[in-house]
């Protein structure tokens, strides 16, 4: 039998200096009113990529460039525990203003040396501490 599970794209969106951290919505099903740098499902017949651009236009209205990949990682998603792996991008906002989705309730533009102290689930926080090494940042 071959698994089934979802794919998902995080998109950890830089600017001068500092990276856009989101709290998510009380009311959302998977990690509610925990802070993350965005994130959304890969609908079918999208690449990773396209989905990055589609979902960083819809939850935070900025358009974004792609500058690469910065972790895997596989986790359950939700009290239904649906399996799903992730794939975080590093992003720099290159147009758009920021304005929320009904996705989160808050914005909020952390620098750099400030992400080691956040309190966020453990996958985004070894995303960012990769991110905070990467020489092209």
């Amino acid at each position: 039998m071959a698994a089934k599970f979802l794919v998902v794209v995080a998109f950890l969106i830089e600017r001068d200096g500092c990276l856009l951290m989101l709290r998510r919505n009380a009311t959302k099903d998977h990690a509610p009113g925990e802070w993350e740098s965005g994130s959304g499902r890969v609908e079918s017949g999208e690449t990773p990529v396209e989905a990055v651009h589609r979902e960083a236009r819809e939850e935070t209205g900025l358009e974004v460039e792609v500058v690469g990949v910065v972790d895997t990682f596989h986790y359950y998603r939700g009290e239904g525990r649906e399996e799903a792996i992730g794939i975080a991008f590093h992003c720099r906002a290159i147009g758009g203003e920021l304005r929320l989705s009904a996705e989160h309730t808050a914005a909020e533009w952390v620098p750099f040396d400030r992400l080691p102290l956040l309190e966020v689930s453990d996958p985004l926080r070894a995303g960012l501490a990769t991110l905070v090494r990467r020489p092209d940042r």
